[in-house]
């Protein structure tokens, strides 16, 4: 930075800093378009021509997969309407099968097969005997009652062992 002194002795600033600056003009390049040669033209319209056909492919390829969709859409629904129907008869089948299960388990029908078929008899009041538990339960063993030997135990299982196998 440069510092001027006025005639006077006196710091003074340097206003010319401050004026308008000339501008330079810059020469702008022209373009300069040349006619474009046939092969640039033909490789153009290639170019338009794969992108066309590209697009058409990519819309067909959408038609032909929604197509698809709704063909399996509606296959689907008639099986779940198929399905519907056979779970409503199966449903009502049940039901018939329930009351019928319930007609033939009925008490009454019971009480009627017993007495009827198998020639019972209702309770009568004389046939009801009450035990009564309070006192606790007793063994008493008499000296009638016979005294098994060891033998004679073993021989009991044994017995008893073949009953349960012949049973089963």
């Amino acid at each position: 930075m440069q510092t001027r002194y006025a005639g006077n002795g006196s710091v003074a600033y340097d206003l010319d800093r401050f004026q308008p600056k000339p501008r330079m003009r810059v020469k702008r390049p022209t373009l300069v378009v040349a006619n474009p040669g046939v092969k640039a033209r033909a490789r153009r319209r290639t170019a338009t021509v794969l992108g066309i056909v590209a697009a058409a492919a990519v819309v067909v390829g959408i038609v032909v997969t929604m197509l698809y969709s709704r063909a399996v859409l509606t296959e689907l629904s008639q099986q779940i309407a198929s399905q519907t129907a056979k779970l409503e008869k199966e449903q009502s089948e049940f039901t018939r099968l329930s009351a019928e299960l319930d007609a033939k388990i009925s008490l009454r029908n019971v009480e009627d097969y017993a007495t009827q078929t198998l020639g019972m008899l209702p309770i009568d009041k004389s046939q009801v005997t009450y035990v009564d538990l309070s006192e606790g339960e007793k063994i008493e063993l008499t000296s009638e009652s016979p005294k098994q030997s060891l033998f004679d135990k073993v021989e009991l299982a044994i017995i008893n062992v073949k009953e349960r196998l012949g049973e089963d």
